[in-house]
């Protein structure tokens, strides 16, 4: 009986905690969210539990002779603070905490970590059968460029106890930037660039945190300097927030500086391109176009030329080289003269013997 009591108790504390605001939800409605949490609940039993919830000052009607019958809180209760979370609500954070989690300040991460906690529990406590349990199993991002593995710490690190150390390490380093961009400050590092023995200590003025792949990344000026220069997370040792406000160079802008350490070039500006597309390697560009301007015309059964308005960016240069022979830079001259010089030294590159002997042992399968 005991265990009844339970059960019902947390049904309907579900059922309430799905009313948010002033939005009215209907029985159907209701059982339909139910159903994605595995309840085992029909129509009519929830129509009981909402009676019972009007009954007792909670909920009420938004016109009695409305079909079907609508609920939301009472007038003058928006919400009502609850020990559990609506269904999609732990969905959403679960799904916060999975993809969003490496860009959050650490204080940020602190407020949310209860609704983190808070959600893997109401998921956890699921039957594995349950729609909303098994969303995260049928999601994925995938990266456009091939994946990498995540920095690998400096090779002297070769124990286990010395690696959990300096992945530790990095949690409070990245904690540490993430909390000096926040606030505007300035970081002391110690940054191990690759030719050098010792580690340098700079003092630093945040500016962007980038994520690119599994790594990140701080865009920043040095001490005094007004370049920005490009610093990756993994190579510094430790960071140390300051007092002090840091400073931003007069005219920086985000996007063309995130787009310059990109490498390859682009000035970040609009520019015509045409294209001619071998049909089957650009066929997908048909359904999800390069810009609103997009213009494809017909050239024969095999290829078709595409016109767009696009910005001038490294990110550009490295998508038209992944189509390789199958795509052909035909305006603007300055690009199309790019690839071709790109394509040049590749065949040279590759027109040369193979340096490795036909009888040379591939080490990385051994």
């Amino acid at each position: 009986m005991k265990e009844d009591a339970i059960t019902t108790f947390n049904r309907r504390l579900r059922i309430l905690a799905m009313f948010k605001g002033s939005e009215p939800l209907t029985t159907q409605m209701i059982f339909k969210r139910l159903q994605g949490a595995a309840e085992e609940m029909d129509e009519r039993s929830v129509q009981r539990v909402l009676v019972l919830l009007g009954e007792g000052g909670f909920l009420e009607t938004v016109n009695p002779n409305a079909k079907p019958l609508q609920w939301r809180w009472r007038k003058g209760q928006q919400f009502m603070t609850l020990p559990r979370m609506a269904d999609q609500e732990a969905l959403a954070f679960r799904l916060l905490e999975l993809f969003l989690k490496p860009l959050l300040p650490r204080e940020s991460y602190r407020a949310l970590r209860p609704y983190f906690e808070t959600a893997r529990g109401e998921l956890n406590d699921m039957p594995f059968w349950a729609p909303v349990r098994n969303w995260e199993t049928k999601v994925r991002v995938v990266p456009p460029a091939q994946p990498l593995l995540p920095p690998e710490p400096p090779p002297e690190l070769t124990g286990s106890t010395a690696r959990q150390d300096w992945e530790r390490q990095q949690e409070r380093t990245r904690a540490a930037l993430l909390e000096a961009l926040f606030e505007n400050r300035q970081c002391a590092v110690e940054y191990q660039q690759i030719w050098r023995d010792k580690p340098a200590r700079w003092t630093l003025h945040p500016l962007v945190y980038l994520q690119r792949g599994p790594a990140f990344y701080l865009l920043c000026t040095i001490e005094d300097y007004a370049d920005v220069r490009q610093l990756a997370v993994h190579r510094m040792l430790s960071a140390r927030v300051l007092d002090q406000k840091a400073s931003k160079p007069a005219g920086f802008n985000v996007d063309q500086e995130v787009e310059r350490c990109q490498g390859m070039g682009g000035s970040g500006e609009p520019l015509r391109l045409v294209v001619r597309f071998w049909r089957p390697a650009g066929s997908h560009l048909l359904e999800t176009r390069l810009a609103a301007d997009q213009i494809v015309d017909d050239e024969d059964d095999d290829h078709f030329r595409l016109t767009a308005t696009v910005n001038d960016t490294a990110q550009l240069r490295w998508w038209l080289l992944s189509f390789g022979s199958k795509a052909e830079v035909l305006e603007p001259a300055s690009l199309r003269e790019e690839m071709a010089n790109q394509a040049y030294w590749m065949n040279r590159m590759y027109a040369r013997p193979n340096p490795l002997p036909d009888n040379a042992t591939d080490t990385s399968r051994s």
